[in-house]
């Protein structure tokens, strides 16, 4: 049995403060703005980039913009619960 503790995390968005939210989408822009520097330069983030055929590069590569995508989803979500509270 397989379980998406992403799933659970984002459930936990409503237990959480304002600041605790506000705090959580500045720490996943900063992750988003990484992933994209990882993605300009890839080698200068993977010391093997080189060694590594193109199939395992661009694996990785879409590897970082599915993280980009899913800490997109997470702000919105932050944003979101700030929204239903009237933030």
């Amino acid at each position: 049995m397989r379980f998406d503790l992403q799933l659970f995390a984002e459930d936990a968005l409503k237990h959480q403060t304002p600041n605790q939210l506000r705090k959580g989408i500045r720490s996943l822009r900063k992750k988003i703005d990484l992933h994209l520097e990882k993605i300009a330069h890839p080698a200068e983030h993977c010391d093997d980039w080189h060694l590594k055929d193109k199939a395992a590069q661009t694996g990785l590569i879409r590897h970082w913009q599915k993280e980009i995508e899913d800490a997109e989803e997470s702000i919105q979500n932050r944003i979101d619960e700030l929204k239903k509270r009237g933030e």
